[in-house]
Order: structure tokens, then C-alpha cells, then sequence
């Protein structure tokens, strides 16, 4: 299989705004943007990008349950805050297993209680260009919370995984069985719930396949607070994104660009704080807006949005 993706993870706690930037034309012998990264064959071989807001992983975790099998993954190009990436696999044998998961790991932002995050806006385009009929495998955010800030995914401090499933081809399936559906962001998932190891996985899966998702993952979040006892206490502590191959081999090469940004209220909230204060000073030096006017609209943004909240002006 060959899958390329050309990703742009951002993640902010000071609550500027962050925008995706187009994907860049990474053939072009003119694009700057062209670094190729190393050639990640080994099981568990990884490479940081971006100044160390992500890392690369290859994880082949389920390579014993192959009867033959191999699987590289490559950067291919950087600029800031995007990484154009890709992985190439051919599966054999295992139908049931999950092989690998080529993805990228988010690195920053991270630690936060899930009553303390107000969005998480995302977006991911993809494709495959072609595919074997025998292909089974998905592509997926993967996301893990706990009840210590500091610990990672997959790990004995693991409480839940949560997982949204963008396609789910060949009859891929996720762990458990299905529970229900979820209505989140105006759309309909099938909901799975299960057990691995010691923590309980949900994941929503889209009933069709979306190629280009736009969306805030903090409703699914909040779906499973409201609905499957899932506490508003818990830290989300890793943010994953790339693609699970059981068998077959396809190729993708449209690229996809992603933006994951990670608000919390209080920082937020200092922020519109310092907007405040540039609008008061601008009051005081009667530029374009009068004392008069200034004053209501700190009044009316601090009775609205800023209550209970220090004012550092």
C-alpha cells in the first residue's frame, strides 16, 4: 500500500486563531517546501517534524499477525506548521488483525481537561488514487484520554480511547460492537464501544466514507460526557491521525491538509482579555471609537463572555 498525506497539525493554548494554509505543490522544482525525511522502515522507527510539533511514526504494533508484510513511511516535505507525509504497505494473511499505523502524532496542546477545552476545529482531505479489492483498512483520528495529564495513549494510565473513523473499506471494523448511533456536528455515526487491554475504546464511525472533513472533535467528546459516563475530568493526552491496513494494498496520492487547534477557556479568555485592552487604549487615544463606546462594549463583552474570570489590563 502507498498512502500519502500532506498534513497541516496545529495546536494553540493561547487562543490566537490558527488558519490551514493550501497544501502546497510539493512536485513542483520550484516549491522551497521539498525535504525529504528519512526512510522509516523499522518497527517502531519514528522522526520528529516541525520544530517538534509532531512526530512520524511508523508503528508496525501488529506485524506478527501478518504472514508476510512490509511498510515504510516518509516525510516528504515541510513548512512550519504542514508536513506532507506518506506510507507505503502490503499486508498478507490476519484479515481480522491490524498491521500498523502509519500516522502522525500530535505534540502540543496536549494535557488538558476536557471541561477546560472549548473547540478542537479540524480538517483533513484525502484520497486513494487506486486500491486492491481485497483491501480492508481505515483511516482515523485516534485519541486517548486519562486521568493523569502527563501520561501518553496506549499506556497502563489509559482510561478511554477515542476513536473517529473517516473510512472503514473492506469490511474494517473497530473493537466491540456497535452501541447505538451518534448525531455529532450534523452528521450520523455508527458508535462502537469495547475493551482493550485496560482502557474502553468508543469509536464513531462515519457510514460512508468522508474525504474531506471539516468539523470540531469536542462534540464527540462531549456526546460519549452526556451520554456514556464519560468524565469532563478526564485529560486528553494524545491526538493521532493516520490509516490502519488489516490486508491488501492501495495507493493514495491526493493530499490531505489538517488543522487541529486546541482552545481552553482560560487562555481564551486572557486573550480576549488583551482585545479589550487594545480597544480601551484605543478609547483613550480617540482614535475612531469614543470613551463612551469603548466602555459599553467592555461592558457588554465582559457581561457575556468574562465572568468569573481575572481581568489583566
Amino acid at each position: 500500500m502507498h498512502f500519502k498525506f500532506s498534513t497541516l497539525l496545529l495546536a494553540s493554548i493561547s487562543g490566537t486563531l490558527i488558519l490551514s494554509s493550501p497544501v502546497p505543490d510539493v512536485n513542483s522544482e520550484n516549491s522551497p517546501l521539498v525535504k525529504r525525511g528519512a526512510v522509516l522502515t523499522a518497527q517502531f522507527a519514528t522522526e520528529s517534524e516541525g520544530t517538534n510539533r509532531f512526530i512520524l511514526e511508523n508503528n508496525l504494533w501488529g506485524e506478527a499477525a501478518a504472514t508476510s508484510g512490509s511498510q515504510s513511511s516518509q516525510v516528504t516535505a515541510t513548512d512550519g506548521d504542514s508536513v506532507t507525509w506518506e506510507t507505503t504497505y502490503t499486508w498478507e494473511g490476519g484479515p481480522s488483525d491490524v498491521k500498523s499505523y502509519a500516522n502522525l502524532d500530535f505534540r502540543e496542546g496536549l494535557g488538558q481537561s476536557l471541561a477546560s477545552i472549548t473547540s478542537i476545529p479540524t480538517t483533513w482531505s484525502w484520497s486513494y488514487t487506486s486500491a486492491s479489492s481485497d483491501l480492508v483498512a481505515d483511516v482515523s483520528y485516534d485519541t486517548w484520554l486519562s486521568n493523569d495529564a502527563s501520561s501518553s495513549g496506549s499506556s497502563s494510565t489509559s482510561t478511554f480511547e477515542i476513536m473517529i473513523w473517516l473510512s472503514s473499506r473492506g469490511g474494517a471494523g473497530p473493537a466491540g460492537s456497535q452501541i447505538g448511533t451518534a448525531d455529532v456536528n450534523g452528521a450520523t455515526w455508527n458508535l462502537f464501544q469495547g475493551v482493550v487491554e485496560t482502557w474502553t475504546v468508543f469509536s464513531f464511525v462515519a457510514p460512508s466514507e468522508i474525504t474531506n472533513f471539516n468539523s470540531d472533535l469536542l462534540p464527540f467528546y462531549t456526546f460519549l460526557v452526556d451520554n456514556h459516563g464519560v468524565s469532563s475530568s478526564q485529560f486528553l493526552v494524545q491526538a493521532q491521525a493516520g490509516t490502519e491496513p488489516f490486508v491488501g494494498e492501495a495507493i493514495a496520492r491526493r493530499s490531505s491538509t489538517k488543522a487541529l487547534v486546541i482552545f481552553d477557556h482560560f487562555r481564551e479568555r486572557n486573550a480576549q482579555h488583551k482585545l479589550l485592552r487594545n480597544f480601551y487604549q484605543l478609547g483613550n487615544l480617540q482614535l475612531t471609537i469614543s470613551n463612551i463606546e469603548v466602555s459599553q462594549l467592555l461592558y457588554t463583552l465582559i457581561s457575556t463572555s468574562l465572568l468569573n474570570f481575572p481581568c489583566y489590563m
